[in-house]
């Protein structure tokens, strides 16, 4: 019998569900249940076993649609391709975005921290990241669905901020790679590729002497009240550390022999820093509490958190009357100091910490006394310049001639 339009809407419910057959496409039919649901279907086996397949709800497509999709499937099956069913049953049941965050959270980023090629605040900004952006955007999406165009549009919400989006495309980029590697998406198809990146300004703002006095003055006056913050500001001014390294900082990793700080944890993996004598100084007032390790500590008991340390140095600058300066503003004066005082691009690598070879600034013992002249000079520097003195500087010694 074959399928015509007209039998197809004269079809009626019965008391059970019947299948009127096509003797066109061989397997294709039309069912109706007595509910009156009506579908295209597809009746076909594979590997002996018999297999029946929606193809659409009638009115969803025509019947020519219909046998024109039969044929494609038939044609498959025959060239061994994958059971409809099955292929159905496997898309259904794909991960979504949101399963493949999930195990980037759980499984890969804890082993990365383990091996020591993640730092658990890398993973902690990478969570800011996702559920911020990522995850309102694709988190019940099937990976294998995600497209260009899908990325396109997260990252146009984010023309406000150039920085975040060049960040959080640089995760999402990540993790449909881990998709690919993890056979949940073919080979070769990121789809953050392609998608134009924002142009950055280079933020280049120092402070003059004149503002390093200014805030030195207010940091005087904020002494009292925030003793720990204060000092944290200081160290990372004198020193050119990051200040989260600052605020990291336990009694057992200064050596006052020697004139150093082990740091565990950087961005370039274990390091240790010369610290210059105006640090030295600063460390040895600051007290000590019985059973805390922690260097500036509130509590007695646990370090000071960077969010505190921003909110005295935002009023620091306040008083001081300074627009725009952020923490690592400080660190971006002692790079540019001690590169206008003469020191290198290769030893200024070593007093920042800035290596991106992870051994080349492990150990400051290979420079010998030039990284200690220079940590010396840039700290000496920056003392005299926040006590609102000239700063001196002193001729780096150099190796006789041969």
């Amino acid at each position: 019998m074959r399928l015509t339009e007209k039998r197809i809407r004269d079809a009626k419910p019965g008391a059970k569900t019947y299948i009127l057959r096509d003797d066109d496409v061989i397997g294709l039919g039309f069912r109706v249940t007595p509910a009156g649901a009506k579908a295209y279907v597809l009746d076909y086996r594979v590997a002996g076993k018999r297999r029946l397949l929606t193809l659409a709800r009638a009115g969803e497509i025509s019947l020519a649609e219909a046998r024109q999709r039969a044929g494609r499937e038939l044609a498959a099956i025959r060239d061994g391709a994958t059971d409809p069913l099955r292929r159905r049953q496997e898309a259904r049941e794909a991960p979504t975005f949101a399963d493949l965050w999930e195990r980037f959270e759980t499984e890969f980023a804890p082993e990365r921290i383990s091996l020591g090629r993640m730092t658990p605040n890398t993973l902690q900004n990478y969570r800011k990241q996702a559920r911020r952006y990522l995850l309102p955007a694709f988190g019940g999406q099937r990976i294998t669905d995600l497209s260009r165009a899908d990325v396109d549009r997260m990252a146009r919400r984010m023309a406000h901020a150039p920085a975040q989006r060049n960040r959080t495309l640089a995760l999402a980029s990540r993790l449909f790679t881990l998709a690919e590697t993890w056979e949940w998406r073919p080979q070769n198809t990121n789809p953050v590729k392609g998608v134009m990146r924002a142009r950055e300004e280079a933020r280049d703002r120092t402070l003059s002497g004149g503002e390093l006095a200014a805030l030195g003055g207010a940091l005087d006056s904020l002494a009292e009240r925030y003793q720990a913050a204060v000092a944290a500001i200081r160290v990372a001014a004198l020193s050119g550390m990051r200040i989260g390294e600052v605020i990291g900082m336990e009694w057992p990793m200064i050596d006052f022999e020697r004139g150093s700080v082990t740091l565990p944890e950087t961005k370039t993996g274990r390091q240790v820093r010369v610290l210059p004598s105006a640090v030295l100084e600063l460390l040895a007032d600051m007290p000590r509490i019985h059973g805390c390790d922690a260097v500036f500590t509130a509590t007695g008991r646990t370090p000071i958190r960077y969010r505190y340390v921003r909110v005295v140095f935002a009023e620091a600058c306040e008083r001081a009357g300074l627009d725009g300066v952020r923490l690592h503003d400080l660190r971006r004066t002692v790079a540019t100091n001690a590169a206008a005082a003469g020191i290198g691009v290769t030893l200024l690598r070593d007093v920042l910490g800035h290596s991106t070879i992870a051994m080349s600034a492990r150990y400051v013992r290979r420079a010998g006394g030039a990284l200690t002249d220079a940590v010396e000079n840039s700290g000496a520097a920056m003392a005299a310049a926040m006590s609102g003195k000239a700063g001196k500087v002193i001729p780096m010694r150099r190796n006789a001639a041969k």
